[in-house]
């Protein structure tokens, strides 16, 4: 019998966050079995927003819950609607919700200041392109080649006409696309830079690593994803695990790639890849 967890409008997210290194530390005195419900209750909690509040009915969820409910009760508190929740996935939830909201708005203010000007003459201009679309493409064809302004003088009144009907010029001197590092704020601080250069094993090219460090967090943040909150920690972890590995240590220094180098080529999702994969073999 498979069991279909209890559905809830607040649980839209399909993909759960895992800090590994908390997830460890957290549970290095419990049971596989203890860890195994714990992870199974993350998902449910995180796809349905919450648990039930009844341990019964948890336990059919996950079984064995109910004999590991002495470690995991506190991980679940109740809400004041009757249902569980991890406070922490809560919090990536609101964060994430945040964020898709942000975008949202940040397209519709990008579509209005590059369409608001003209959208009223586009609308015009599609509706009477589709009442001339029903006399066939060959007829078209040459009416548009005997009628069309571009093959015969034009008077200033007809201009700024299509079809007879009055639509505004549409101008691109002062209408330039926004480009991706003004639709997207960068993210993360100086501070993590610091950190992130402090335990590189080879410390060459400060500027364009500071740079490329930046560019890397969102795309860092889409790859794993990551709210954009956590870009930045996991990039620590990941520059961690490639200067604590042996083989790193082991190089000469001018063996070991420029920081800029590590950057551009996204080594730190191989490192981010690697430690997923230790964690749940």
């Amino acid at each position: 019998m498979i069991l279909q967890p209890e559905r809830s409008e607040g649980a839209p997210l399909a993909f759960l966050k895992f800090y590994g290194s908390d997830f460890l530390n957290a549970t290095a005195a419990w049971t596989m079995e203890e860890r195994g419900v714990y992870i199974t209750l993350l998902w449910y909690s995180w796809v349905n927003g919450g648990l039930p509040g009844e341990i019964e009915r948890i336990d059919r969820m996950a079984p064995g819950a109910k004999a590991c409910w002495s470690v995991l009760d506190s991980k679940f508190p109740i809400s004041p609607d009757g249902m569980r929740r991890n406070a922490r996935q809560e919090r990536d939830r609101e964060a994430m919700r945040a964020k898709s909201l942000s975008a949202a708005e940040r397209g519709k203010r990008g579509a209005e200041q590059r369409w608001g000007s003209h959208s009223n003459g586009m609308a015009i201009a599609i509706q009477q392109s589709s009442l001339n679309h029903g006399n066939g493409m060959a007829s078209q064809r040459s009416e548009v080649r005997d009628q069309s302004s571009e093959f015969r003088d034009q008077t200033p009144e007809q201009k700024h006409t299509l079809n007879g009907v009055a639509v505004e010029p549409v101008s691109s001197v002062n209408d330039p696309k926004p480009s991706r590092a003004e639709a997207r704020p960068r993210i993360g601080t100086d501070a993590d830079f610091k950190a992130f250069w402090d335990i590189y094993p080879r410390r060459v090219g400060k500027g364009a690593a500071r740079a490329a460090f930046f560019k890397a967090l969102p795309l860092l943040a889409d790859e794993m994803e990551l709210i954009e909150e956590a870009a930045a920690r996991h990039m620590i972890q990941a520059v961690e695990a490639y200067a604590s590995k042996p083989e790193t240590r082991a190089l000469e220094q001018k063996f070991i790639p420029h920081p800029v180098t590590w950057l551009n080529q996204r080594r730190y999702i191989d490192e981010l890849e690697a430690i997923r994969k230790a964690i749940f073999r």
